[in-house]
């Protein structure tokens, strides 16, 4: 699978790379894979296809983690997205998804990846270690400081 815009972004200590792929031709990828193999996935399939292009309800497919190459691809945008990337690193260990109601790191559908009993994302912390300090911990922070800015203006307005 050869990518024409992949950019490397990181690279683990096990050779594991990620690239990132400009959302066109990501789009075109994945039109091709539903084209040539059918709904591979459940959320590939013309019905959710459908919900989440008119309802944006479900799913949409935004990485790739391929074990015979060691290599995660994810759609731009998404390279400091830590549930993708653990999920598609899980790939990348052989694992597979899991059934869409287990609430699994390796769900396809991000809301539903709570739990980790394989501990993938330690074994990604630890495998991009500079990657995770460097670019997730700050890009979660940025997510988390709203969340924390706003609880405490509520809790603020319920004792003043």
């Amino acid at each position: 699978m050869e990518f024409k815009t992949a950019n490397e972004i990181a690279r683990g200590k096990d050779g594991t790379v990620i690239y990132t792929v400009d959302s066109g031709e990501w789009d075109k990828f994945i039109a091709d894979v539903i084209k040539t193999k059918g709904g591979v996935e459940w959320y590939m399939q013309k019905p959710f296809l459908w919900m989440k292009e008119h309802l944006n309800v479900g799913y949409k497919a935004n990485g790739i983690g391929i074990q015979e190459t060691k290599t995660i691809h994810v759609r731009k945008g998404r390279e400091k997205d830590e549930s993708l990337l653990v999920h598609e690193y899980g790939h990348v260990l052989g694992y597979g998804h899991t059934h869409p109601l287990n609430p699994n790191i390796m769900n396809p559908v991000d809301s539903m990846r709570v739990s980790d009993g394989d501990k993938i994302t330690e074994r990604f912390k630890e495998n991009f270690s500079e990657y995770y300090e460097k670019v997730l911990v700050p890009a979660e922070r940025e997510r988390v400081l709203p969340v924390a800015i706003a609880l405490g203006l509520v809790l603020f307005g319920m004792i003043g």
